[in-house]
């Protein structure tokens, strides 16, 4: 996959900042009038009760499209920008965290050195908290901890590799291999190693080929592949990006997809066990990442590894 320019990289970024900018000040905008209208303290209102209620509907909702525009927007500079997703901070979260100290208008004076008054008044401000709230929320990872496990038979194995699970442990269907488990273990190194915190497929890739007694990386090397020249383009790619910090440490929705693939292989072929060589197989079927490309253009594809593993013994435990 073709990475962006640099100069294309941070001009997306930038562009993505305008644009929650003027989601911002739309929404701050229009609450503070909003405000005004149903009217607040000694003033009446100016509405009916019916169209108050609606318009505080209204509010409401802008409020929570802005919020997650926030997190959308943020996250996403990391897709699209991802040498420069720090700069959408500094033009978008750090200057709202200042608007926060900025004196409220005060009843009948004037606003803070002129200022619109939507950027001083409550309505507003309680636009910019809940938009950094959102935010806070989105940046720690809430997502992954809530969500359910991807598989009952992998988070099965997880648990009771981690509180030792005997002979039950040996029994769950679903549980990888230790080439495996080491593979995965080696993603989150190697994420670490590139100070990102997002595990993709690509730190995937590099765990399931970081060992050459591991199946996977026998596969590679049986279809005529070099999985240390594999290992090599992919550090490339990783380390042009940058690092890049996006809260608490979690794979992308991507990388579990992959692994919930890699046991759906493993269970199809009747196997109780996960090995790199099924880790292998899911990261080839998946052409639009860049894994899976780099391994493509290299010859590894998806029915060919089919193919070597029906050869093979499956990965010993």
């Amino acid at each position: 996959m073709t990475e962006k320019s640099p100069a294309r990289q941070a001009t997306s970024v930038i562009l993505a900042s305008i644009v929650l900018w003027a989601l911002l000040l739309l929404a701050m905008w229009f609450a503070e009038g909003t405000d005004r209208t149903l009217g607040h303290g000694p003033l009446p209102s100016a509405l009916s009760g019916l169209a108050a209620y609606l318009r505080t509907i209204l509010v409401g909702v802008i409020g929570i499209v802005v919020g997650g525009a926030m997190i959308v927007g943020v996250r996403g500079s990391a897709q699209f920008g991802a040498r420069y997703s720090w700069l959408i901070y500094v033009f978008v979260v750090v200057p709202l965290v200042l608007m926060l100290f900025i004196p409220l208008e005060r009843f009948n004076s004037g606003t803070f050195l002129g200022l619109p008054a939507f950027l001083v008044g409550i309505p507003g401000r309680m636009v910019i908290a809940t938009s950094l709230g959102a935010l806070l929320f989105g940046t720690l990872g809430l997502r992954v901890l809530l969500k359910a496990p991807p598989d009952e038979g992998a988070a099965a194995a997880l648990t009771q590799r981690s509180s030792g699970g005997g002979a039950a442990r040996d029994a769950a269907p679903g549980r990888f291999t230790g080439l495996a488990w080491r593979a995965l273990s080696f993603m989150q190194e190697e994420a670490k190693r590139f100070e990102q915190s997002n595990m993709g497929t690509e730190h995937l890739l590099l765990g399931v080929l970081s060992d050459s007694r591991s199946q996977a990386s026998r596969i590679v090397l049986e279809l005529g592949a070099d999985p240390a020249s594999i290992r090599r383009e992919i550090e490339n790619i990783i380390s042009r990006r940058g690092p890049l910090f996006g809260g608490t440490a979690s794979m992308t929705q991507r990388c579990q997809r992959v692994i919930e693939r890699a046991v759906r292989i493993s269970r199809n072929g009747g196997l109780r066990t996960v090995g790199t060589g099924h880790l292998l197989l899911a990261l080839v079927e998946n052409p639009e990442d860049v894994a899976g490309q780099l391994l493509d253009s290299s010859g590894v594809t998806s029915d060919r590894v089919a193919s070597v593993m029906r050869g093979m013994a499956p990965e010993a435990d």
